[in-house]
Order: C-alpha cells, then sequence, then structure tokens
C-alpha cells in the first residue's frame, strides 16, 4: 500500500469517530515533526506516520483503553493502572500495527513513548515527543513553550531534558510513569 493511501485511512480513522479536534493535533504535531526530521536528517516518510498515529487510540475512552490493554495481557505501569489516559502510547503502537500494517519499529517505538518518552530514546522517539509538546492540545499553553522550541534547534536531547525537567520542578506530573523517570535519568548524562 502507497503512503498516501495509508494515510488516507488514518486519516478517515479520526473522522469516522468523530474526533476531529485529535486529527487536527496530530496534523500539528506531523507538521513540526518533519520540520526536525529535516532538521535532524531523519526519514521524513516514516516521522509523518509516526506523528499521524501517535494518538490514534483516541478513538477510545479511557476506561476503553484500560479494558483493551487488560485484555491483551498488557503489564501495566502503576501510572497507568491509576490514569488509563496514560496507556494511549501503547494502544497507540497497537492499532497502528493491527489496523495499519506498520511494522516499522522506528515508528512503532516513537508512537509508543510518545507521551513519556523512555531510556535509551531514538530520534525517532525525541522528534515525535518533542513535537507533540509543542503542539500542545491540552487547556492553556504549556510554560515551558519557548524554551521547547529555542531548545529543539539546539539539541533534541536537551529539548527532551528541559521539559521533563519542567515538569518534575514544577510538580506538575501526579504520578510518573517508569519510563519518564528513566527517560529523565538517561538525558540527564548527557
Amino acid at each position: 500500500m502507497r503512503n498516501n493511501d495509508v494515510i488516507d485511512l488514518i486519516k478517515n480513522k479520526y473522522l469516522n469517530n468523530n474526533k476531529t479536534d485529535v486529527l487536527n493535533h496530530v496534523e500539528d504535531v506531523a507538521s513540526i515533526a518533519v520540520k526536525l526530521a529535516k532538521a535532524y536528517d531523519i526519514d521524513v516518510d516514516k516521522i509523518k506516520l509516526a506523528a499521524l498515529l501517535h494518538d490514534i487510540s483516541g478513538i477510545m475512552t479511557p476506561k476503553e483503553m484500560y479494558d483493551f490493554a487488560k485484555a491483551r495481557g498488557l503489564e501495566l505501569d502503576p501510572a497507568e493502572e491509576k490514569y488509563n489516559a496514560l496507556l494511549h502510547q501503547r494502544i497507540s503502537r497497537i492499532i497502528a500495527q493491527e489496523d495499519f500494517d506498520i511494522i516499522d519499529s522506528d515508528i512503532l517505538n516513537a508512537i509508543e513513548c510518545h507521551t513519556t518518552l523512555r531510556k535509551n530514546a531514538s530520534v525517532y522517539d525525541k522528534v515525535i515527543f518533542i513535537a507533540d509538546k509543542i503542539s500542545w492540545d491540552q487547556k492553556g499553553v504549556p510554560s515551558c513553550d519557548d524554551l521547547l522550541k529555542y531548545a529543539t534547534i539546539e539539541s533534541l536531547d536537551e529539548a527532551c531534558y528541559l521539559y521533563i525537567k519542567y515538569q518534575f520542578d514544577n510538580n506538575l506530573l501526579v504520578m510518573p510513569h517508569q519510563w519518564l523517570i528513566e527517560a529523565y535519568e538517561d538525558l540527564k548524562k548527557m
């Protein structure tokens, strides 16, 4: 299947589930991610697919995500148990594989850790993580927005580190996911 055909299928999945707002967000993330991919000389087509699919599980409620994860026998982080919406990154990976036949590990891994990042993150993981944060789709604007945009130009690692550090320093993480903690410790060493 051609890349454009897959992109059309992805967009239709959002639209058929009345998730225009999520589609707008993932398209914005894709636009930012493509710019970053060019700056960091990585595959633009792969990063675009990862960006468009990173929130595909947004077609489900957090309760549906939890039930889906339990039915699949996924081991859950305590943060995912308490805040089921955190599962969306892992479930989006599964949907990308099963509904869109995505097999590329760069794409799948970037989708899977776009909210929390993880230890030993690849450049694809970091691009989707940061593009998602720059394209904030929640109420208000993240206070570190300018910092992220500046740091991304200088260093993807620094941008990831500064974003996570900001979250910890300002007590914005009620219950941090283990992957986020490990990513933070990993990035401190760089």
